[in-house]
């Protein structure tokens, strides 16, 4: 080989070679290096420059103490809270249900009613649901209280018992619901609130029978009777006045005027259902030696406490029940005949 080849090839190896042993050398110390200080490496790596690393060290004692952690599952649960929870429900305590339902307590929401109970806006809470004294039937009387009839009821309301009731939309709501409650169970009647609107009459100089028969001048707008609601007290001889048909008369009275009964939540509930069971030829009780003054019937003039259950006396619920069906009188009828 020539001499100048040779001396060429050597250059070559120095010229590439020494680079190359250089960077081997230094990536060798580098792993050496690196092994033996791996751990502080890696905490550098970590704590200065952010990156997610293990350090060898501390995984190893973070899994030693998981593995301790791990180990001890049997003092999660011992033994003696176990049992603790047995005696728990013990069957002697649990035979205690005789107290907790006795029937002498059931019988006494109607006197535990609070009669200060408000709402936060200072709207009086509407009283349970009462239910009637409803007395059986059998024959033809029970076949009638079958037959379903449902009344669509509109309802105006003056002025005197718009300032008494600042909820007196709900208030009507809830009177006419309470009413339908005790109507189906005596009658299978349904009353249904048609509407609800305000009755622009004089609070004052005008009495039930001129009440009446402004009522009478007013539309029913499609609804079988038209009710008006005032804030008039009931004062033991007059709660309203509705129309109140004859016996052989082929139509229902449609209009009524329903007064309040003072010192009740629910002032308007029971003179509405004395009312509208006028309309249906129901009649008053005015005499206190009769059966019906003495049950405290609705019809009746009795003073009734307001969470006794309703109750209608067994004539009056004939009346009702024969003509529970027959149609309302029309409103160009003009004043029907009435019984006094």
């Amino acid at each position: 080989m020539n001499h100048k080849r040779i001396f060429a090839i050597g250059k070559l190896v120095v010229l590439f070679g020494t680079p190359l042993a250089l960077i081997f050398g230094l990536f060798s110390c580098g792993v050496y290096c690196g092994v033996d200080n791996r751990a502080a490496i890696t905490r550098f790596e970590r704590d200065w420059l952010g990156l997610d690393v293990e350090v060898p060290g501390e995984a190893a004692e973070a899994n030693k103490g998981q593995s301790e952690a791990k180990a001890t599952p049997e003092t999660k649960a011992a033994p003696e809270t176990k049992a603790a929870s047995e005696t728990k429900a013990a069957p002697e305590t649990k035979a205690a249900p005789e107290t907790k339902a006795a029937p002498e307590t059931k019988a006494a929401p109607e006197i535990t009613v609070p009669a200060v109970t408000e709402h936060p806006g200072g709207v009086p809470a509407p009283l349970p649901e009462p239910e009637s004294r409803v007395d059986p039937l059998e024959g033809e009387q029970a076949a009638r209280l079958a037959i379903p009839v449902t009344v669509q009821v509109k309802v105006l309301v003056d002025q005197s018992l718009i300032d008494a009731h600042s909820d007196w939309i709900d208030y009507v709501q809830r009177t006419v619901g309470r009413a339908s409650h005790a109507y189906e169970q005596q009658f299978g009647i349904r009353l249904e609130l048609a509407s609800v609107g305000r009755w622009t009459v004089p609070t004052e100089g005008m009495g039930a029978a001129d009440l009446l028969s402004d009522l009478r001048a007013r539309s029913r707008e499609g609804a079988d009777a038209l009710v008006g609601f005032t804030n008039r007290p009931f004062d033991g001889t007059t709660s309203g006045r509705a129309d109140t048909p004859l016996p052989e008369s082929p139509f229902n009275g449609a209009y009524g005027v329903v007064y309040a009964t003072p010192g009740h939540r629910e002032a308007h509930h029971r003179t509405l259902l004395h009312e509208v069971a006028h309309m249906f030829g129901a009649k008053d009780i005015v005499d206190p030696e009769h059966p019906g003054w003495k049950g405290g019937s609705w019809m009746s003039y009795a003073t009734v406490p307001e969470n006794r259950a309703p109750w209608i006396d067994l004539a009056n619920r004939q009346r009702v029940l024969e003509r529970k069906d027959m149609p309302f009188a029309p409103e160009d009828a003009g004043e029907a005949p009435t019984v006094p």
